[in-house]
């Protein structure tokens, strides 16, 4: 009789052909992953403090970071553009993560996350030192190279060294410093936005370098050690490769495809209503136009001349993966729709700051944080993933759907916490599901390869939310303002400088100007609601 106990004695379960054994030549592959049967038991404890202390203080930064730069975008009078930002980001990161997920396997996990760290930190030294709009989002490129290397090689991490059935309750277990850390930026939010110099919201770039620095001496040192022990005990030596191989084993003329096709087709979303004639501009045309072209040559590309796919084939193969795969894409979407505009428009609407702001939006934080621990414990309980994608999902388009009639300027403030945490519970849920499913079904060899999968989706996912919420604020808002407002108005200061412009409006414009802020916000929530029933249909694919 087989024993219980043995049953997940692996690092993950394979679902496909062929069994988990590895022979000495599979092991020589890979010998950079990380597998609890190469290390001490003092040697995993001290890798993992390494692992927790560096996702709390980087879920420290991401929380700060969201936290001021709504502000940011206004200080530079670019809010409108605001959600450029984080296009260009996932643009990068969607081109980067096989990059990293393949540098990884190469040459070591440590070695592309020390990578990933140094380019995290220049970036946060030049956007914290950056005088314009444009020197703060090249400093965005560098941040967003390196926080994309953080968050894929850690996902990986994890993947490398639990078991599967332990999986999703570690997953969240490296979110659950958010749910410390929304709080203690909570309080540093007013202090570096309101009063004193304006660019006081530099000093949070000061505090999260010096953070960064913390986590990556608790991550980085136990990380090498463990990874140098680790390949003396197998015996094994690194081997040469040459950059015509790496280039190869990293698809770059995908990726410059990826990156290109991207670029002009969703920053002209964000970019037009700027140009004169809106999409009826050559240039403007132009780019949309050539994106188009570029995705065409990307799947000629990708299925014809490349035997390295930016993201592998038989991933899209399996029901259960894609399942997966496109719950969390269409959930990444839906949060970039929906809370792109979101603070700006709590602060205009309700003439409050963007603290109090970011205390009604942490209903959605805090339960998606909470339910993902519950989720994870329910799968390790119950063995399943499926039925909590499904409930998650559900919850999710109940909660979105509430938050229609809370986009409205009159609705109180328990109802905007009430529709926020729903959704994030249901969100939680569903996300860490999907998470766990499409690194289970696959040999233990393949792990970085398809959470470099799940992570490109996450990017383009983000990339295309993003543009939406730009397009639709750009193209849409400048119609409800002439439509709400019937006296003279700025247009340009109502949509890039609210915070200075909107303050000294008369009370009958400003209640104007805040009802057509009100309109681009529920338009934004249906489609977001529309985007979480298809989301639904996507569990259907999922096996048990």
């Amino acid at each position: 009789m087989e024993n219980p106990s043995n049953k997940y004695n692996t690092a993950t379960v394979e679902i496909k052909d062929g069994g988990d054994v590895t022979d000495s030549k599979e092991a020589e592959e890979n010998w950079n992953i990380f597998d609890r049967a190469n290390m001490t038991a003092k040697e995993y404890r001290w890798l993992w403090i390494g692992i927790l202390v560096q996702a709390f203080t980087f879920s420290f930064e991401i929380c700060l970071i969201q936290a001021v730069m709504s502000y940011i975008t206004a200080y530079f009078k670019s809010s409108s553009k605001g959600s450029i930002l984080p296009t260009i980001l996932q643009i990068l990161a969607a081109a980067l993560v096989p990059f990293y997920t393949k540098v990884s396997d190469v040459f070591g996990r440590a070695g592309s996350l020390t990578v990933a760290i140094l380019s995290y930190m220049l970036g946060l030294v030049i956007e914290g030192t950056a005088p314009s709009f444009v020197q703060f989002a090249v400093g965005q490129v560098f941040y967003g190279m390196g926080k994309t290397g953080i968050q894929t090689l850690s996902q990986v991490l994890i993947a490398d060294t639990t078991l599967l059935i332990d999986r999703g309750l570690i997953f969240a277990l490296w979110d659950v410093g958010s749910v410390v850390n929304i709080w203690v930026a909570q309080v540093l939010i007013d202090p570096l936005t309101t009063g004193g110099a304006k660019d006081k919201w530099r000093i949070s770039f000061v505090i999260m370098g010096v953070v960064c620095i913390v986590g990556t001496i608790a991550l980085l040192v136990p990380l090498w050690y463990v990874q140098i022990k680790s390949a003396q005990r197998m015996g094994i030596k690194q081997k040469r490769k040459s950059i015509r191989w790496l280039l190869h084993e990293l698809d770059a003329v995908g990726a410059i495809l990826l990156t290109l096709g991207l670029s002009l087709t969703l920053l002209p979303m964000i970019l037009a209503q700027s140009y004169e004639g809106n999409w009826r501009n050559g240039s403007i045309l132009g780019m949309f136009l050539s994106g188009i072209v570029f995705f065409g040559i990307l799947a000629l590309w990708e299925t014809k001349y490349t035997d390295r796919p930016i993201m592998s084939m038989k991933i899209w193969t399996n029901r259960t993966a894609f399942g997966g795969l496109m719950i969390i894409f269409l959930l990444k979407i839906m949060g970039n729709v929906n809370w792109e505009y979101f603070t700006l428009y709590l602060v205009v609407s309700r003439n409050i700051t963007f603290g109090q702001a970011f205390m009604l939006v942490r209903g959605f934080q805090m339960s998606w944080l909470v339910f993902q621990i519950l989720a994870g414990y329910l799968m390790k309980r119950y063995n399943t993933c499926r039925p909590i994608a499904w409930i998650g999902i559900i919850i999710y388009v109940i909660g979105v759907g509430l938050m229609i009639p809370a986009r409205s300027p009159t609705a109180s403030d328990a109802f905007v916490v009430i529709s926020q945490t729903i959704a994030g519970a249901g969100g939680g849920m569903a996300h860490i599901a999907g998470s766990v499913v499409v690194t289970g079904v696959v040999h233990k060899k393949d792990v970085a390869t398809v959470v470099g999968a799940s992570q490109i989706l996450l990017s383009l996912g983000s990339a295309l939310g993003g543009a939406m919420a730009g397009g639709l604020w750009t193209q849409y808002l400048p119609g409800r303002l002439s439509h709400h407002i019937t006296g003279e108005y700025n247009e340009r200061l109502a949509m890039d400088d609210p915070l200075k412009y909107i303050p000294n409006l008369d009370p009958v414009t400003k209640s104007q100007l805040v009802q057509a802020y009100g309109d681009s916000q529920k338009l934004m929530s249906i489609i977001c609601c529309a985007t979480a029933v298809l989301a639904c249909l996507c569990t259907a694919l999922m096996k048990h």
